[in-house]
């Protein structure tokens, strides 16, 4: 059940069945399986044990927060992935088409970047979609961080048209060298950063939405 930023904002003291609080978290967090099947009846058994409801809608991130610390390495993953991929056009919540800025148009050499650059991600750090803070940057501004993590030469800023994006391969040596097995230190690392950049995202969407 997806929800718009033009739906009515529930109260917390409303938030007592899982289709309610569903309601809520996926406005924050973008509807998902995952979110459906992990986040929602782990949040509301923690709210039905409370005497009162969160004093804000912060204090919900933060249980959202606590609830997610304690989930397997294999939930983690399979809730970040729930998540749209940066530099999608099509599919997106309305907040999330607005966060990736799809108000103006990007260059398709952008775009074809990032395709390439979540690609290599998801071989790099299997089972894991690159997220992150956008936090009023371009898609052009993500590229470079994107390429950090990726542990890859980063692109000339801005990229020019005839910049070839599909680089390094996807079957080269040099992506192969670079997975990241999940009992890795490197993967969990990467697996905690995109979590804590999903609770940003929505603490950001609540300032958004004057309920900060």
């Amino acid at each position: 059940m997806a929800t718009s930023s033009e739906d009515p904002i529930l109260s917390l003291s409303d938030l007592n069945s899982a289709s309610a609080l569903e309601q809520l978290l996926v406005l924050l967090f973008e509807p998902s399986e995952a979110l459906r099947k992990h986040l929602v009846p782990s949040v509301l058994l923690r709210l039905t044990a409370r005497s009162s409801p969160p004093e804000n809608y912060n204090d919900l991130v933060d249980i959202c927060e606590g609830v997610a610390s304690e989930w397997t390495w294999d939930q983690k993953s399979e809730f970040i992935s729930g998540h749209p991929m940066i530099g999608e056009v099509k599919g997106l919540s309305k907040l999330s088409d607005k966060e990736q800025g799809n108000s103006s148009p990007t260059p398709k050499v952008v775009l074809d970047r990032l395709s390439h650059l979540n690609e290599l991600y998801c071989i790099v750090f299997p089972g894991l979609r690159y997220i992150t803070f956008v936090n009023g940057r371009s898609r052009q501004d993500i590229i470079p961080p994107f390429e950090s993590i990726l542990n890859i030469p980063q692109s000339p800023k801005p990229l020019p048209e005839d910049f070839v994006t599909d680089q390094p391969s996807l079957n080269s040596t040099e992506v192969k060298e670079r997975i990241k097995s999940m009992d890795s230190d490197e993967w969990k690392e990467e697996c905690e950063r995109g979590l804590k950049d999903v609770w940003l995202i929505g603490r950001a969407r609540l300032r958004g939405l004057g309920l900060d």
